[in-house]
């Protein structure tokens, strides 16, 4: 797991604006961002490639959990904290494993992970997971909506006029089934989310006008999520934490709209399980694990919500497709493909 990569570049101010840039639109094209930096395009073009081969930056793009059609399930893996680096990296590889995090507390992996169906979902955990060796028992929580994801997760390096620049009003379209060819425009974006059109284009075998189209449709209606992310340790919030948390079923609703304004809120996950709310949070410092929990019940207190257990994340080996070494760069790609397993 541990692929050597090149030594990170020290991140200025450029750097950070133009990962700002791409977090607001992941394909703007290096024109338009240099009008906006006030910078040659060509630099800008440069210092994402610099960026991108040190392992520090990328971008790339999945179906979202919260609009897909497929069905995602949050999996505790218990190692009896023997951990087996064979079977970890069997499970970041996994096409259907979307992402895979170390943790402390009562499980040693957590799993994000897809299938068609619940069936699929069954077989994942029931027969291919818990066969792994070293593994002794599998959890599932089976994810019944994601109303927050990291894609929304923003950097503040740019001031309003520039994010204002940047943005793109999306018109709202109709929603529609997913096609085989949405399919494989996401896996192509998972790998690298910034693929030119035409290379897109002849990667999934479609015209680039009908790529250009099925993109349009499928980022509009919020099916297709493409992120530009950087290694968490450069974000100035190195700690993950995973809050296990419980709330009355008719406060769901009312309890995500208050956890939009958490600052750290990296994705909110609704589960049928002994646990219904899962939160991942980044803090700055571990010393806010109890505190930012102090504020979630002090704040949600009225709609009854329990934190009832926490994981600091320990090592995130696979983030959204991404696997990452020890220091969370990127070492390569095993995009999500649950459809074809």
């Amino acid at each position: 797991m541990d692929t050597d990569t090149p030594r990170a570049p020290a991140l200025d101010e450029l750097d950070l604006a133009i990962v700002h840039a791409l977090q607001i639109q992941p394909r703007v094209p290096w024109v338009r961002v240099g009008k906006v930096l006030e910078v040659d395009a060509v630099t800008v073009a440069r210092r994402w490639e610099r960026l991108v081969g040190a392992g520090v930056a990328w971008v790339d793009g999945y179906l979202s959990p919260d609009h897909d059609e497929g069905v995602y399930a949050q999996v505790e893996i218990d190692m009896n904290g023997r951990l087996s680096e064979a079977s970890i990296g069997l499970l970041a590889r996994d096409p259907q494993v979307l992402s895979l995090k170390q943790t402390s507390g009562g499980r040693d992996l957590l799993a994000i992970v897809a299938a068609a169906d619940l069936d699929g979902l069954a077989r994942l955990s029931g027969e291919r997971m818990s066969q792994l060796p070293g593994v002794r028992a599998v959890r599932s929580h089976v994810i019944t909506a994601a109303p927050f994801e990291g894609a929304s997760w923003r950097l503040r390096s740019l001031t309003r006029q520039q994010r204002g620049a940047l943005a793109v009003e999306r018109p709202a379209l109709p929603d529609e089934p997913l096609r085989p060819l949405d399919r494989r425009i996401a896996l192509a974006l998972g790998a690298d989310g910034r693929m030119p059109l035409t290379d897109l284009a002849e990667s999934v075998g479609a015209s680039a006008a009908t790529v250009r189209r099925r993109l349009r449709v499928l980022t509009g209606t919020g099916r297709l999520s493409l992120r530009c992310a950087l290694a968490r340790p450069l974000t100035g919030f190195p700690v993950s934490v995973v809050y296990f948390g419980s709330v009355p079923a008719q406060h769901l609703d009312e309890t995500v709209n208050a956890l939009r304004t958490l600052p750290g809120l990296r994705m909110c996950s609704i589960t049928a399980g002994a646990h219904n709310l899962m939160l991942d949070i980044w803090l700055p410092a571990l010393s806010e694990v109890h505190t930012t929990e102090a504020l979630l019940n002090s704040r949600l207190a009225h709609l009854d919500l329990r934190i009832t257990e926490r994981a600091v994340v320990l090592r995130t080996v696979k983030h959204v497709g991404r696997i990452l070494d020890r220091r969370g760069h990127s070492v390569g790609s095993a995009p999500l493909n649950y459809w074809d397993s």
